[in-house]
């Protein structure tokens, strides 16, 4: 994400920020620190982006559009294809955070009219973090050319160079390259479709058991990734409740969310080395968990 900015953005430089949770303020935040004037839509939590709105934030002078194309912290899944369509006609840069749904969700580069795109290696690709991928379009190229602002170890040209010799300009991290290597192999030897679709159907498998065990239990966003599913839990069960009891009765580590709702759901991955067995046990002692934490128990 810093090298999208110090690369494609000089101080001064306008973008609209798509801001649905923690990540979508994450680009805010950088972009303050950088000095880029930033305009914001924030959308509600989970909840699809005001169009209407964003057309008319863009008949300003806008340099770049920036946005998460997964918002982890709610789950909810943004359409790139048709926000790159409006940012396209609006000759402004379209700046893609898909770090969690590359791998996951299907995702196409060229035809969504998207100029600069990242990846890191412990979402979808499952496995360890380490390393972030970055590609840039022509666009993105051309503009690069015309910054001037300093940057040094994120200094997307020298990365470009070097390529052209095998290499990078520092010491890579190499057993994490040779282990992106092997993931290639395989997701090149299944296919890309069969990689993703292995995650579509985890995910809706958990979600038809979920919503089957339950008529409590809901899905906060309104349009969810492959990635992972943000469960809203009954009134008057707190998220932090639920994940002490699977914690301490089970040793399941959940990740508690961030945002200003995070007590009301709670995430569960798709990725990984995870099965349709797995996620059906996961929502049965979530299931397990609401009916604890509401006897009363000492986890309450």
């Amino acid at each position: 994400m810093e090298m999208a900015l110090t690369n494609l953005l000089d101080p001064g430089d306008a973008v609209v920020v798509i801001n649905g949770g923690a990540f979508g303020q994450k680009w805010v935040d950088m972009c303050e620190a950088f000095g880029v004037e930033v305009s914001q839509l924030k959308t509600p939590l989970g909840r699809r982006p005001d169009m209407n709105a964003l057309s008319d934030l863009l008949k300003d002078r806008v340099d770049a559009v920036l946005v998460n194309m997964h918002e982890t912290s709610t789950g909810f899944l943004y359409d790139i294809q048709e926000l790159g369509a409006m940012v396209r006609a609006r000759g402004a840069l379209f700046i893609v955070d898909a770090v969690s749904a590359i791998g996951a969700d299907p995702f196409q580069m060229d035809d969504w009219n998207v100029d600069c795109a990242m990846i890191s290696t412990q979402k979808a690709l499952a496995l360890l973090p380490g390393l972030g991928y970055i590609a840039f379009r022509d666009q993105a190229l051309e503009r690069m050319s015309r910054v001037k602002r300093p940057r040094y170890y994120f200094d997307a040209p020298a990365y470009l160079g070097n390529l052209l010799r095998g290499m990078t300009p520092f010491t890579p991290a190499m057993v994490s390259i040779l282990q992106v290597e092997e993931r290639m192999k395989q997701i090149k030897s299944m296919g890309l479709d069969r990689w993703i679709k292995r995650h579509a159907d985890l995910a809706g498998s958990f979600r038809r058991q979920l919503l089957k065990s339950s008529p409590e239990f809901g899905l906060f966003a309104e349009c969810p990734s492959n990635a992972l599913t943000a469960v809203t839990l009954p009134d008057g069960v707190s998220a932090g409740a639920v994940i002490a009891f699977m914690r301490e009765r089970y040793d399941w580590w959940f990740a508690p969310a961030t945002t200003s709702r995070k007590d009301q759901y709670i995430r569960v991955s798709h990725m990984g080395n995870v099965t349709r067995e797995l996620m059906g046990q996961v929502a049965l002692r979530l299931f397990e968990a609401v009916k604890e934490v509401r006897t009363g128990g000492k986890l309450q």
